[in-house]
């Protein structure tokens, strides 16, 4: 259970190239730091290799620390989890880490402290996120050869009424302690990770992604 009156280390990885978007982080930058309160921006680190996100944070965001991402951790080969690693290590974090993509700008902030709430009162270490899932697993299928499928859940059921409960993993706010992180996989998570529910969420990582967020947005 972490301290009442703690107050975590944010962390926002933005690696300066995009296949999906090209510069995606660079346009989606002010949609977090803009909802971050003054007060909590000390608390904030951007790791990035891109310049341009390093003189715009200096210009509007200067209360909040850069962390300058390695040629290594900024390759589109890399893990999140490598990214942070690299961070705690670099700068000797300890305690919780709460860790924003920008690929969410729905995010409100009261969302992000709503989770960390939540997160303080568990005895877990580590948070994602849960949405609504589109489609049950037990409909899908793998493709195979010779036009055929095989179930990518095994079962016989078929009354949707009795098919398991389930859902989709989401990123917009994962939390976690620092030394939690060698118990996680690759995308931040364990057997005893909680998550939090949160509405279906815009998660940009094509430019259809960005078109239907500027849509929503524009529609109020």
């Amino acid at each position: 259970m972490a301290d009442q009156n703690e107050k975590p280390l944010i962390l926002i990885p933005a690696r300066r190239d995009s296949k999906g978007v090209p510069f995606k982080n660079r346009r989606l930058l002010d949609y977090t730091l803009g909802t971050i309160p003054p007060e909590w921006r000390r608390q904030v680190v951007i790791s990035t290799n891109d310049e341009a996100i390093i003189e715009e944070v200096g210009k509007r965001y200067a209360s909040c620390r850069i962390h300058h991402r390695s040629n290594s951790s900024a390759l589109d080969t890399a893990t999140t989890k490598e990214c942070v690693e690299e961070v705690i290590r670099d700068l000797s974090i300890t305690g919780p880490v709460v860790m924003l993509y920008l690929t969410y700008p729905q995010r409100e902030w009261h969302q992000v402290m709503d989770a960390w709430a939540w997160y303080q009162e568990r005895p877990e270490k580590s948070l994602l996120c849960r949405e609504e899932v589109e489609l049950h697993p037990y409909l899908c299928l793998y493709e195979q050869p010779n036009c055929r499928g095989s179930q990518v859940v095994k079962h016989d059921l078929c009354r949707r009424q009795d098919y398991p409960t389930v859902f989709k993993l989401c990123h917009m706010i994962s939390i976690f302690d620092s030394e939690e992180l060698e118990n996680l996989n690759n995308n931040l998570y364990n057997d005893d990770t909680i998550y939090y529910k949160i509405p279906r969420a815009i998660d940009i990582d094509t430019t259809a992604d960005l078109k239907k967020f500027h849509e929503e947005e524009y529609n109020g």
